[in-house]
Order: structure tokens, then C-alpha cells, then sequence
């Protein structure tokens, strides 16, 4: 173990030290507190043993000072006292110390201190290891709960906390955000042509040609069945021309439509965009009213939910 042994008395101190060492574990030493406190920062220390009465901040202090830390590491404590401070040792363990020694220390009572410390110790370093991957585990569920398993882009869920955040955003400091509405064309045709799976294969191939267009700021959500939602940071105009890039890259990665034969039986889809200049229900609405204007004039192009409403 890393012990850090700690006293104002050199000759104590020195003592002390060589005889924890000769036990087989790796010695720091400190003359003060505020010395021993940068040693258990700094370094991985399992063990801190401290004599109790020393200048400035005392053993007791310091002992609580170590507790008060905000970490999962634990380090055992060990509170070297006089004899006439025997007494004292309730005190001290209800301030945090593990166990205390009497003056003068004993090679073979240090031993059996630091044989219990070590146990302790592993069981810390134990727990502090399962909560450590407990924790990973929460934030993985965290994150799995807010991806649609089907494409992998964000669920309605994930969607609906970033629009409420990107929407506080424009209020406060005026960042202006684009919502693109992407739907596949045709959708039905595919799926009662070659089946669901067919469909569900269709969406993932679209859903990875988005996400390798998609540039470090924009975001995409499956929104619902076959529709997707681009969140885009910036305004409607430049929101339109990212969104005709996207509507080219499904177009261009020729996804076969089994429900269209012949020899333009590919894959495409119509998006209607709105600036995000309201409340997320009202864009929302205005970015499904121009992806409808875009499949009523014909399907496989982008209109602008401005341009005419």
C-alpha cells in the first residue's frame, strides 16, 4: 500500500517510517498536515497514519479535512496518540479515524493495523468500482432511451429535449435554428410491395445516408413511421439549401423502391423546412405544411414553409 506517515517529530517520524516500510509498503512523509494533505491530492496514499498533536492543523483536523473530500477513493486513517489521550480515541473515531496507536508505536501492532487497513481499503476500492459502472451503465441507459432503435438517430424523446433547449437558446441570445420535416417517398408502395422488413432495411439505409451528411452542429431524429427531423443551426434559407444536399444524397445513394419498377426505381424524399421563429408545436406544424406543398408538387424536392405561408 501507499502509505503517507505524518508527524512534527523528525526522529518520530523517521521511526516510524523505516518500520512501515520494512512491512513491505511504499512510505510518504510529512512534517505537517497542510504537507500530508498535498501528498493524499497528489498521489494514489491508502493509508494516511498521523500523530495527533502537531502545529497548525492537528491530526484530528486533518483526518476530517481527508473525509470532506468529494471522491470515491477512501483512505484509512490512523491517529497515533499518547497515552494520556486514550480517552480521547471515541472522539476520534467519531470524527472519521479508522484506529488509533499509543505512543510508543509497536512494529507488530502497526502490522495488524495495516493488515486491517489493507482489507478495508480493497473493499472500498471495491465498491468504488461497481457505483464507478453503475454510473456508466446509468448513462448508457440514459442514452439508449433517447435513440430510436430502428435508425439510431434521436427518438422523439431526445428531439423533444433539444428543441426545448435550442428554443431557450434563440429566446436568450438570438440563435437562430432550422427545422427540416424529411419523409421517404412512397413509403406504403415499398412496405405492401416487399414487406415490412423491406421498409425497416429502407429507413436505416436513408437514416445512415443522413448522418454521414450531417455536419458537427445539426442533429436528426426519427420523428415518426417514416418520417425524420433535421434540426439545422441556421436560419430558413441556408436550412433549405442543407436540406436539398440531404434530399440529393438519398437520391444519389439509389436505394432500391421495389414499389416503383422500372428504371427510375429508387428510393427518394420530400422535406418541407421552417425557421424555428415560435413555439416547437407551431414550426413543427409549418415545416409538415410545406412537406405536404412538396409532395403535392409531385414528391423528391424540398419546400420552404415561408415561401408561401
Amino acid at each position: 500500500m501507499n502509505i503517507v506517515v505524518v508527524d512534527d517529530d523528525e526522529v518520530a517520524r523517521l521511526v516510524l517510517a523505516r518500520m512501515v516500510s520494512s512491512l513491505g509498503h511504499t512510505v510518504f512523509v510529512a512534517e505537517m498536515a497542510d504537507e500530508a494533505l498535498h501528498l493524499v491530492d497528489d498521489e494514489p496514499v491508502d493509508v494516511v497514519v498521523s500523530d495527533w498533536k502537531m502545529p497548525g492543523r492537528d491530526g484530528l483536523e486533518l483526518c476530517r479535512h481527508i473525509r470532506g473530500r468529494q471522491t470515491l477513493e477512501y483512505v484509512y486513517f490512523i491517529l497515533v496518540t499518547s497515552l494520556d489521550a486514550q480517552a480521547d480515541a471515541l472522539t476520534a473515531l467519531a470524527a472519521g479515524v479508522d484506529d488509533c496507536l499509543v505512543k510508543p508505536v509497536d512494529r507488530f501492532d502497526i502490522q495488524l493495523r495495516l493488515i486491517a487497513a489493507e482489507r478495508v481499503t480493497a473493499l472500498h476500492r471495491r465498491l468504488a468500482e461497481q457505483m464507478a459502472s453503475l454510473e456508466r451503465i446509468g448513462v448508457e441507459a440514459a442514452a439508449s432511451a433517447r435513440i430510436d432503435p430502428l435508425t439510431g438517430l434521436g427518438n422523439r424523446r431526445k428531439m423533444d429535449e433539444d428543441l426545448d433547449v435550442l428554443t431557450s437558446r434563440r429566446d436568450r441570445y438570438g440563435q437562430r435554428f432550422g427545422v427540416a420535416l424529411l419523409d421517404v417517398d412512397h413509403f406504403k408502395t415499398l412496405n405492401d410491395t416487399a414487406g415490412h422488413q423491406a421498409g425497416d432495411d429502407a429507413l436505416r439505409q436513408v437514416a445512415s445516408v443522413i448522418r454521414a451528411k450531417l455536419r458537427r452542429a445539426d442533429t436528426a431524429y426519427r420523428y415518426g413511421g417514416e418520417e425524420m427531423l433535421l434540426v439545422l443551426p441556421t436560419g430558413a434559407e441556408l436550412a433549405a439549401a442543407a436540406a436539398e444536399r440531404m434530399r440529393d444524397a438519398v437520391q444519389s445513394a439509389a436505394i432500391p423502391h421495389p414499389g416503383r419498377p422500372g428504371s427510375g426505381s429508387v428510393l427518394t424524399v420530400s422535406v418541407g423546412v421552417a425557421e424555428a421563429a415560435d413555439d416547437p408545436a407551431d414550426f413543427l406544424a409549418a415545416a409538415d405544411q410545406a412537406l405536404y406543398r412538396a409532395k403535392s408538387a409531385g414528391r423528391n424536392r424540398v419546400a420552404l414553409a415561408h415561401a408561401v405561408d
